[in-house]
């Protein structure tokens, strides 16, 4: 789940945008209203390479979450298919004990009464499905049970239908789990091909780009360099202005740091830092935080890959669960949205701009629709595993975080 960044201009397919060529360039340069044509549209075609790589990448990162939530629920269901499967056979062998019992029972209290029952359900203790119901039926109209006689009948009749009601149980948590199977299946093929197009318009962005801001630099009369690096101010200034916007209208939080209420969530900026003021707060936990901060920093350099957790391949909640992990902490499972309801549930949640080093920045629309976190290190940089094709780094906080951050020390 990755990080994106700042972008100008508008998002088109790649495909569908008619690029100038070095004769356009030389050809609108004879005119002052044609060069200033050409320039505003370089300058935007450049903004919408960067937003096609924004929008896919953000795709991207929600499809591996869905999957990653999807994958939660399969290997819970896969637990609950086992653990009933393991109930069921236990409790078949308790029930096949106790019409054993109930047979023997029966033979001898029809022996005694000079009644006649077959041979196989006297030596079969009552057998299973008909024939259990045949002898448990037998045995219960039979007069004159004694209390034991009469505790013998009700213990294989309340066996024999443990046994098949967690046979049933298992039968049906066999097709959930099945049912999830599949949904996991469609989930990561999703991902596998969000990340393919992610992929995609990122070479498209590296193959026009350099030409583009060259082409810049020429009808501007000046350096590939100089262009690069007033686009990237511009793309500062468009986060630094998305930022503003997001926290005003960030709902105020709750008193108990909690709640789930809307706020700003962002797909740019991958460059800039959305530090932000606050009142006076208690410091973090030194131990957890530090040991934590230092784990995510051991693993610097090893590239993102979905669904890592270690210890060659990250993701970015993979990599948030481990280093809490490493510093005894449980943060939630791996998954950006259980981390945050984790965090939520334990009242851990608090203002963006009281964030300390240590806490847990989320990226999305709101609860359940987060698709990337990262751990902020102070001075507006956090520690992340990016996107497909990067590598767990230090970088600075992009775009428009929500409105909280998730404090697992507290």
């Amino acid at each position: 789940m990755g990080a994106v960044t700042a972008s100008i201009g508008i998002v088109t397919p790649a495909q569908a945008v008619d690029y100038p060529s070095w004769n356009d360039v030389q050809q609108a340069k004879s005119n002052v209203a044609n060069q200033q044509a050409m320039i505003d549209n370089i300058t935007s075609l450049i903004g919408t390479l960067q937003s096609g790589v924004d929008a896919a990448r953000v795709e991207s990162a929600k499809a591996a979450e869905a999957y990653l939530q999807a994958k939660i629920a399969l290997d819970s269901a896969t637990a609950k298919e086992a653990d009933l499967q393991k109930q069921a056979t236990d409790a078949a062998a308790k029930a096949k004990t106790s019409q054993m019992r109930a047979g023997l029972l029966a033979s001898h209290l029809a022996k005694s009464a000079g009644g006649d029952m077959t041979s196989q359900l006297m030596l079969n203790g009552g057998g299973s499905g008909d024939n259990a119901d045949k002898l448990l039926f037998q045995l219960g109209t039979m007069s004159k049970l004694t209390e034991q006689s009469k505790a013998v009948y009700e213990q294989a009749t309340k066996d024999k239908n443990a046994a098949e009601s967690l046979k049933a149980q298992a039968t049906s948590a066999k097709s959930a789990r099945q049912e999830l199977a599949s949904q996991a299946d469609t989930a990561l093929a999703a991902a596998n091909a969000a990340q393919v197009k992610a992929q995609a318009a990122l070479a498209t962005q590296e193959s026009k780009s350099t030409e583009l801001v060259a082409q810049l630099a020429a009808l501007k009369n000046t350096s590939s360099t100089v262009e690069a690096a007033y686009l990237q101010g511009e793309q500062l200034k468009a986060q630094q202005e998305a930022a503003r916007k997001a926290a005003e209208q960030a709902p105020p939080p709750a008193s108990s740091g909690g709640g789930s209420s809307s706020g700003g969530g962002g797909s740019s900026s991958g460059g800039g830092s959305s530090s932000g003021g606050g009142g006076p707060v208690a410091p973090p936990d030194g131990n957890v935080v530090d040991t934590a901060i230092a784990y995510a920093r051991s693993q610097l350099g090893k590239p993102y890959q979905l669904g890592g957790a270690g210890p060659s391949t990250w993701d970015c909640s993979g990599l948030t669960m481990k280093a809490y992990a490493y510093a005894g902490v449980y943060i939630g499972s791996h998954s950006v949205n259980n981390q945050y309801y984790t965090a939520q549930g334990r009242g851990q949640l608090v203002s963006y701009s009281a964030k300390q080093p240590g806490d847990l920045i989320f990226w999305g629309s709101g609860p359940g629709d987060f698709y990337h976190v990262g751990i902020y290190i102070g001075g507006g940089q956090m520690i992340a595993a990016p996107t497909e094709g990067d590598v767990v780094k230090i970088q600075s906080v992009w775009g428009s975080p929500w409105y909280q951050v998730a404090r697992p020390s507290a």
